[in-house]
């Protein structure tokens, strides 16, 4: 996560989402991981909420970045549907580990008012045609760092 290339990524998308939605009010990270996206994100957004699977990699966020919320669970929890909606729901580098990808892309879309997604450029084929049907009116753009390349979709307006 301190690679040159990710640390691109996460200045990149941090630059995109203020370019496209302006700084957010809320702003929920699914697959927030140990928060290393999370701090850039919290600069952008007056309150961050962070999501992720794993315990470990949540209590690892929570000293990465005190001020914002992190919660153990995942997109369909009770837990983090109370806290809907989001002005942004951002999900980097997690669509590959979703079981039932157009299913996810629904829930984000519920979960908040505007939806950011990003994935490393080896899943371009496998993706795309899953969130373009998925997510009517999607936007994209591409972001590249020397040999690495990822696609960014967003889209505004987009809950279900």
């Amino acid at each position: 996560m301190t690679s040159p290339s990710e640390q691109f990524r996460f200045r990149e998308t941090t630059r995109l989402i203020l370019n496209k939605f302006g700084r957010m009010a809320s702003l929920i990270e699914i697959g927030c991981g140990g928060g290393h996206q999370s701090l850039h994100l919290q600069h952008i957004c007056d309150r961050l909420t962070g999501l992720d699977v794993g315990a470990r990699a949540v209590k690892r966020a929570r000293r990465r970045c005190r001020e914002s919320a992190f919660l153990v669970g995942d997109i369909f929890s009770q837990k983090v549907y109370a806290l809907a909606p989001f002005d942004l729901v951002v999900e980097c580098e997690v669509l590959y580990y979703m079981n039932d990808v157009p299913a996810a892309l629904r829930q984000m879309q519920a979960l908040g008012t505007n939806c950011l997604i990003t994935y490393f450029g080896d899943e371009l084929e496998a993706l795309d045609p899953q969130v373009l049907e998925s997510v009517p009116g999607a936007l994209s753009a591409n972001l590249a760092f020397r040999q690495f390349r990822w696609r960014v979709m967003w889209c505004h307006g987009c809950q279900a």
